[in-house]
C-alpha cells in the first residue's frame, strides 16, 4: 500500500542522515541502516552536549549488537529516554505535540519513517542547545 506521508517521512530521514554525517562520529554512518543500532545517534548526542551525554551515559550504549534487534531496541530506548530527559531537564521543554518514534520498528525493521522521527528529536536537541550555532547552518 502506497502512503505519501510515510514516503515523505522516509525522505526526511534521508535528509537528516546527511545532517547526522556532518558530526563525523566514530561509528559507521553511511546508510539509514547504520543508524538503527543507536550508536551513531548516541555519539551525536554526546557531541551536542558532552556534559549531559557524558562518557558514563555513552558507555551504556552497546556497540557490538550485530543483527540482534533486541539489543538495538535496548540502545534506542536509552537514547529516547536521554533525549526526553535532556529536553525536560536542560532545555526546559516537554515534547507533547510530537509523535514519539517507535523504537521497536527502528530496531527490528529499520523503519525509515520512525528513524526520521528519532532524528528529528536529535535535531531538536541540536537547535535548542547552547552550542546550536555549531550544529545548524
Amino acid at each position: 500500500m502506497f502512503n505519501v506521508e510515510s514516503l515523505e517521512r522516509a525522505e526526511l530521514g534521508e535528509s537528516l542522515l546527511t545532517w547526522i554525517q556532518t558530526f563525523n562520529v566514530e561509528a559507521p554512518c553511511q546508510t539509514v541502516e547504520d543508524l538503527t543500532n543507536g550508536v551513531v545517534m548516541a555519539q551525536v548526542l554526546q557531541k551536542i552536549d558532552p556534559a549531559y551525554f557524558d562518557e558514563n551515559w555513552l558507555n551504556r550504549i552497546k556497540t557490538e549488537v550485530g543483527d540482534n534487534w533486541r539489543l538495538k531496541v535496548s540502545n534506542l530506548k536509552k537514547i529516547l529516554k536521554g533525549i526526553l530527559d535532556y529536553n525536560h531537564e536542560i532545555l526546559g521543554q516537554q515534547i507533547n505535540d510530537f509523535t514519539l518514534p517507535d523504537v521497536n520498528l527502528i530496531g527490528e525493521h529499520a523503519d525509515a519513517a520512525e528513524l526520521g522521527r528519532m532524528l528529528q528529536l536529535i535535531l531538536g536537541c541540536a537547535v535548542n542547545c547552547e552550542q546550536k550555532q555549531g550544529f545548524v547552518c
